[in-house]
């Protein structure tokens, strides 16, 4: 039977609450109830030092063979590093080992450069002739005339 408490915990059960089952539709009444049988707590094993240290190189693994399958590492790099987690090779870097430089990502022109660059400059002069001569053809066509005539002589 519920009580209409409502209780919000993380997986945890309050204890003085019994185990209700669900309610089950059925054409025929049950029998009589069940008890439920609740198994004895097992104690689990200790963990060893050596589990710990398997796992931990299998994850070292697991995240090397991602790294060469993405193509981050070379076949000679990705055999050297798994050589090392295997523990065959002391743990230094090779002597060829040279940190990369930190990469630097390149910058086009800023918003002002490609808004006053010679392209678009000639675009808004030939839009704004164009949108000059659909509103009024008669005196975009008198000051085009004139301004041939004052470059060509």
């Amino acid at each position: 039977m519920r009580t209409g408490r409502l209780s919000i915990s993380r997986g945890h059960r309050r204890e003085e609450a019994e185990e209700v089952p669900p309610p089950q539709l059925a054409l025929v009444p049950p029998a009589e109830p069940v008890a439920a049988v609740r198994p004895d707590p097992v104690e689990a094993a200790p963990i060893s030092g050596d589990y710990e240290l398997v796992h931990a190189r299998l994850d070292a693994m697991e995240r090397l063979v991602r790294l060469y399958e993405h193509g981050a590492l070379t076949p000679e790099e990705f055999h050297a590093e798994k050589l090392l987690i295997l523990g065959d090779l002391p743990r230094v870097a090779p002597v060829h080992f040279v940190p990369a430089q930190p990469r630097r990502k390149e910058r086009g022109p800023s918003l002002l450069g490609r808004i006053f660059s010679w392209q678009f400059l000639l675009f808004s002069l030939v839009a704004g002739i164009g949108f000059s001569f659909a509103a009024q053809p008669e005196a975009t066509s008198r000051f085009v005339t004139q301004l041939w005539y004052a470059i060509a002589g």
